[in-house]
């Protein structure tokens, strides 16, 4: 289906809301953003809300291809699809909001001495690969027991 108004593009539906009716345009997105530029986001929102046919004003995805691809076409996305994004990512993710990478504060203790193991597993295996390039047997020996023993240590924990 082609753009009612240049014949040219593919056109997608966009409902419009008109002195109280609601009238269906078969539009491509370059020629809906001309002919209808809308005020703000939440207008855009509010004109569209909740149906499969909405589509981004910049791009053109639509909620339909969102839903069936998991991508957004452009950062305007975000604005267009606002209701549909939110409850998507609270119902992924359980909150909306990034809480970072840094554990609770109960487990502070346990995430520090992890660390300190990494830290200190990396840096063995490290000094132990300088004593094997300079032929350094007895270093290399003593390094490979002291990572045997932090292995240990570490699965106890």
């Amino acid at each position: 289906m082609l753009c009612e108004n240049c014949g040219k593009r593919p056109a997608q539906t966009f409902i419009r809301k008109t002195e109280g009716h609601e009238v269906a345009v078969r539009l491509c997105p370059e020629c809906y953003r001309a002919l209808y530029p809308e005020r703000d986001s939440f207008s855009a929102r509010m004109n569209g809300a909740g149906r499969e046919d909405t589509a981004c004003p910049v791009c053109g995805t639509t909620l339909e291809q969102f839903r069936a691809t998991g991508l957004l076409g452009c950062a305007k996305c975000y604005d267009a699809f606002r209701e549909e994004l939110t409850s998507t990512v609270r119902g992924i993710q359980g909150k909306l909001r990034h809480t970072g990478k840094r554990p609770e504060v109960h487990t502070e203790e346990e995430y520090d001495r992890t660390r300190a193991y990494v830290t200190r597993r990396a840096s063995l295996r490290e000094q132990l690969e300088g004593a094997m390039r300079d032929k350094d047997y007895a270093a290399a020996r003593r390094l490979e027991q002291e990572l045997r023993s932090l292995k240990e240590q570490g699965e106890e924990a």
